[in-house]
């Protein structure tokens, strides 16, 4: 899944970006009077980075972030400013309306009960009853349901259709002895993405999540090679200061060709960690099952464990750079009985980068190294009497992303990466070129 995987990725990253009009305070502030708030918040935030002491900057950045709905980075520029002026009524309000805005209300109630003992003017104590008086209404708290959704469309040629760029998650059959020529295809892909989030923080202190993903990829003429794959990960979210941990699960299920393929189901937590409104950390663990659908492909049947760790810094308001790292093994459950290897262990770096050209354009790009070594020796060499080894490969990755930002839900973008994977095996060798163009639209 890790095509899947990226454009989830691109989704957040191209959706946070916009072109920055000005970075000096009087354009700012001038910008925010004028409720261009996703303007002013960029701007603020580069004034901020500059000097993060400064009370205007840390202000206005935090209110341009509440109107943009970016609470967390509100939340900590408000808590600079109180930093720096512990009895600072305005802040104080703020920060009760933020937490209000996000459902947390044991941090909203503190706030708004210190500004109604401090000496604020009447009309902003009538507000703050107001809003203490909703939180606690008829004994229940207010329920809130959200969905979004994202649908994406693409059209793409692959240089070697005959090895999939899904296979190291997907666990698709990359090639064969006997059938390894290139295969040039155009096709297209379709994609939906479906997130719930359920909050009743009268009954709960967590919130229900429901993540679904439907992919299906088609080449004429080359109906062996289509993709049918669906996921539902619920989870429960508990959430504390700046920690975010979902105690999730997950099952997909993949059809290949014109048959069922495989179904896996396991456990799937992630925490993550946002420590200021520049830097982004998550740790997720897979522990999954995986049952193939077919009897050629029932001796695969394996667990699996993945550990992914991912780290985000924005620098700026135009450019941002990650880095990711993953541990992976699989563990068949019987001895196979098939010319398929099972067993393997599995290192993989990732790291990218993203910056915002003019007029809402942006450009990505991304590099990546996989280590894999099988664990037992390779029977398809012992199937066509050739010497058995164990096989060790080394992938390597490399995308270019340019997409542009029709507007604020809609979003064009151009994709072409380039895949080579080296083997000590000579029959799993290969090299793809892939260019996709891609169309998302968010809902």
């Amino acid at each position: 899944m890790k095509k899947i995987s990226f454009y989830l990725f691109c989704i957040c990253l191209f959706s946070s970006f916009k072109v920055l009009a000005a970075v000096d305070f009087k354009s700012a502030l001038q910008l925010y009077k004028d409720k261009q708030y996703q303007a002013s918040y960029e701007a603020f935030m580069a004034l901020a980075d500059t000097d993060y002491t400064n009370v205007d900057y840390n202000y206005y950045l935090a209110r341009s972030a509440f109107f943009v709905k970016h609470y967390n980075e509100a939340i900590a520029a408000y808590e600079r400013v109180l930093i720096m002026y512990p009895n600072n009524a305005r802040s104080k309000l703020e920060l009760g309306r933020t937490y209000y805005k996000m459902h947390r209300y044991t941090e909203a109630r503190k706030y708004l009960n210190e500004v109604l003992k401090s000496s604020a003017p009447q009309v902003v104590k009538n507000n703050i009853r107001y809003y203490l008086a909703r939180m606690t209404e008829d004994g229940k708290k207010p329920k809130r349901n959200t969905v979004k959704a994202t649908l994406l469309g693409s059209v793409f040629y692959d240089s070697n259709l005959n090895y999939s760029p899904e296979s190291d998650q997907m666990t698709l059959p990359s090639g064969t002895l006997t059938s390894s020529a290139d295969i040039g295809a155009w096709g297209s892909e379709q994609m939906l993405l479906v997130n719930h989030r359920y909050e009743n923080p009268d009954k709960y202190d967590f919130a229900w999540k429901n993540d679904a993903v439907l992919y299906n990829k088609v080449s004429p003429g080359n109906s062996e090679y289509n993709i049918l794959y669906g996921s539902y990960s619920p989870a429960l979210s508990f959430q504390k200061d700046r920690w975010t941990l979902d105690a999730g699960v997950s099952v997909d299920g993949m059809k290949y060709g014109k048959d069922p393929y495989m179904v896996s189901y396991g456990l799937t937590p992630k925490a993550v960690y946002i420590p200021n409104m520049t830097e982004y950390i998550s740790t997720q663990l897979k522990l999954l099952k995986r049952d193939y659908q077919t009897s050629s492909t029932k001796a695969k049947n394996s667990k699996f464990v993945q550990l992914t760790v991912l780290y985000q810094k924005r620098m700026g308001p135009v450019f941002s750079w990650f880095g990711q790292g993953t541990l992976e093994t699989e563990l068949k459950d019987k001895t196979p009985t098939t010319i398929v290897n099972v067993d393997y262990q599995l290192l993989g770096l990732k790291v990218g980068a993203g910056y915002l050209l003019p007029k809402n354009i942006s450009l990505s790009g991304s590099l990546g190294y996989q280590s894999k070594q099988f664990l037992d020796n390779d029977r398809l060499l012992k199937y066509f009497n050739a010497p058995s080894k164990k096989e060790h490969d080394n992938r390597y990755y490399a995308e270019l992303v340019l997409a542009k930002e029709l507007d604020k839900n809609f979003t064009a973008q151009f994709r072409a990466s380039r895949v080579q994977n080296d083997s000590n095996i000579s029959v799993y060798k290969y090299q793809k070129n892939l260019y996709t163009f891609n169309i998302l639209k968010r809902f």
